[in-house]
C-alpha cells in the first residue's frame, strides 16, 4: 500500500512532465491560431514535430515511472505516436490529403446513411424520421463544404485544433502545478 508520504514524493518528482506537455501544447496552439500556416507541408510538419515531441515525453514519463513497474501501454503509445509523427514529417502532403479526404468521405457517407434512414423511418411511420433527415442533411452539407473548399476547410480545422491545443495545454499546465502543490503538502 502506498503511503501519503510516498504519494507526495511521486507527485513532487513528476509534476513537471504535464507542465512541459502543457507548454508544448500552448505554443503549438498559439502558432495555429495566429499563423494557420499556408502550405499543407508546413501544417503537417508541425503536427509531425508535435507528435514526435509528445511521444518522447510519453516515453520519458514511462521511464520515470519505471520504479512502479514498466508501463508497457505508455511505452507502446509513445512509440506509436513517434512513428506517426515521423510518417507525417516524411510524407506530409500525401498524409494530409489522404486523411482529409477520408474524413470528408466518412462525413458524406454518414450523411447519406442518415437520409436513407429517414426514408425508412418515414415509411414505417416513425415519428423520429425528421431527426435522421436533419442529421443526414447536416452531414452532407459539412462533407460537401469540406470537399468543395479544402483550403478554407483546412484553415478552419487548424484554428479549431489550435483552440483544442490551448485548452489541453492549460489543463495539463494546471494539473501539473496542482500535482506539485499537492506533493508539497503531502510530503513537505
Amino acid at each position: 500500500m502506498t503511503t501519503i508520504d510516498e504519494t507526495g514524493r511521486e507527485l513532487r518528482a513528476l509534476w513537471w512532465l504535464p507542465v512541459l506537455r502543457g507548454v508544448v501544447l500552448l505554443l503549438l496552439g498559439l502558432l495555429m491560431l495566429f499563423h494557420p500556416l499556408e502550405t499543407l507541408a508546413a501544417i503537417t510538419w508541425v503536427f509531425g514535430v508535435f507528435a514526435v515531441l509528445d511521444g518522447v515525453l510519453i516515453l520519458l514519463q514511462a521511464f520515470v515511472d519505471r520504479a512502479k513497474g514498466v508501463m508497457w501501454w505508455q511505452v507502446l503509445g509513445g512509440l506509436i505516436v513517434i512513428g506517426l509523427g515521423v510518417v507525417v514529417m516524411v510524407w506530409p502532403k500525401p498524409t494530409v490529403l489522404v486523411l482529409f479526404y477520408l474524413v470528408a468521405a466518412w462525413i458524406l457517407a454518414v450523411g447519406l446513411f442518415g437520409l436513407v434512414g429517414s426514408v425508412v423511418l418515414h415509411k414505417r411511420a416513425e415519428q423520429t424520421w425528421f431527426v435522421a433527415l436533419a442529421f443526414g442533411l447536416v452531414n452532407l452539407v459539412i462533407g460537401l463544404l469540406l470537399v468543395l473548399n479544402p483550403q478554407t476547410s483546412l484553415s478552419v480545422v487548424m484554428i479549431l485544433t489550435g483552440v483544442f491545443a490551448l485548452v489541453g495545454g492549460v489543463l495539463l499546465l494546471v494539473s501539473g502545478l496542482a500535482a506539485r502543490s499537492l506533493g508539497k503538502q503531502l510530503a513537505p
